[in-house]
């Protein structure tokens, strides 16, 4: 089986286009030295878990998430339940469910970091798992987790700023619709990816169908963002294996939320099809790939913050050290003065040092002025 859409000249341009951005940006990663790869790598983690479920209405920034992070990372195991109390009462209460989406997310992009080989081909029962991963720690979930649903699940889009909601899409209704079209959805993945040339030409089929079928009662946008990343660092094209680990895609995702819904409306006319042959795929496909390239920026902007990072005093070091350590605060000079007993004027010098690098920003200014961590 081949994708259900034929790539326009144009199209088979832009894949050409940014096979290539994606093969200088692996020769350029390789000149890098493991120190900074592992720091834009975690950058990008960072990013695509703070991005990935704010899209779906979480609260938490990357500064929060790079401190649960470090919070979960030095039990040996990474086991968030040990540190789960100490993270949710230094947070505010109305961060919890926030949190265990975060936590759970977190853990299933490691998964499919680290394990990506065992989920080729792709099975049902590891799409099911992932479900069960991402939602597990978010105990009114319980009674859905790895099952597809039970009752009708439109996908609404809401404007926080009128509380305006309108429907985006009308998806496969519960019962055997789902099932059906999953089975069918999986079986011509696997098959497809064989066939095809461009591994990212079955990943926006594969990924606008799933959110059409949004076989899951919650969690389905998560789940579509983690296949797409599992298909392009499972494939056979090895500078998007190399690369995607590395460049926060979600991000891009993110700071277009508006117009991915609008898209997604689009492609699938606001209704699940039940022939995958009708819907436009040009639509998500051109999406798709915009935000491929885009995402190439965000390399480019942790190198740039890595290189600033070294070049960074002990003092300053030390400073930003009481940032992350305190994400949910805005500091005062004051404040660093009492917490290190450094002397003010070491600590001007150094915050003006972190604010110019963008590790930290000016709030407010003289009496007012405040000091805020950024990611």
């Amino acid at each position: 089986m081949n994708i259900s859409y034929k790539l326009k000249p144009e199209q088979e341009k832009k894949l050409k286009s940014l096979l290539s951005d994606f093969e200088k940006t692996a020769f350029v990663l390789g000149e890098f030295s493991e120190e900074k790869k592992a720091y834009i790598k975690q950058c990008s983690f960072i990013s695509n878990i703070g991005a990935s479920t704010r899209i779906e209405n979480a609260v938490l920034t990357d500064v929060e998430i790079e401190w649960i992070d470090t919070e979960i990372r030095k039990d040996e195991r990474e086991n968030f339940a040990v540190e789960e109390k100490f993270i949710k009462n230094k947070l505010s209460a109305d961060k919890e469910r926030s949190i265990e989406e975060v936590a759970s997310y977190r853990e299933c992009l490691k998964i499919i970091y680290d394990q990506h080989k065992d989920f080729m081909p792709l099975r049902e029962i590891d799409v099911k798992a992932f479900h069960k991963e991402i939602l597990k720690y978010y105990s009114r979930a319980d009674y859905h987790l790895g099952d597809y649903k039970k009752h009708t699940n439109k996908v609404i889009e809401k404007d926080y700023v009128t509380g305006r909601e309108s429907v985006v899409l009308d998806p496969a209704p519960p019962g055997i619709f789902t099932e059906d079209s999953m089975k069918e959805l999986i079986e011509w993945h696997n098959s497809a990816l064989n066939n095809e040339v461009w591994p990212v030409a079955v990943a926006v089929e594969l990924i606008l169908r799933f959110l059409a079928i949004h076989p899951f009662q919650d969690g389905n946008g998560r789940i579509s963002r983690l296949l797409f990343q599992l298909i392009l660092i499972c494939s056979e094209d090895t500078y998007f294996k190399t690369v995607i680990p590395y460049v926060g895609l979600d991000r891009c995702i993110e700071q277009t939320r508006s117009q991915y819904y609008k898209v997604l409306q689009r492609a699938t006319g606001g209704k699940f099809q039940r022939d995958p042959k009708k819907y436009r795929y040009s639509y998500f496909f051109n999406y798709m790939t915009d935000m491929l390239r885009n995402s190439l920026s965000n390399f480019d902007y942790y190198g740039k913050k890595y290189e600033n990072y070294i070049t960074l005093s002990a003092t300053s070091l030390e400073i930003l050290k009481c940032f992350k350590n305190e994400p949910e605060l805005n500091l005062q000079t004051k404040d660093i003065v009492k917490k290190l007993g450094i002397p003010r004027r070491t600590v001007i010098y150094s915050l003006n040092s972190l604010s110019d690098k963008g590790f930290i920003q000016r709030l407010g200014q003289g009496s007012a002025l405040r000091y805020k961590i950024t990611f």
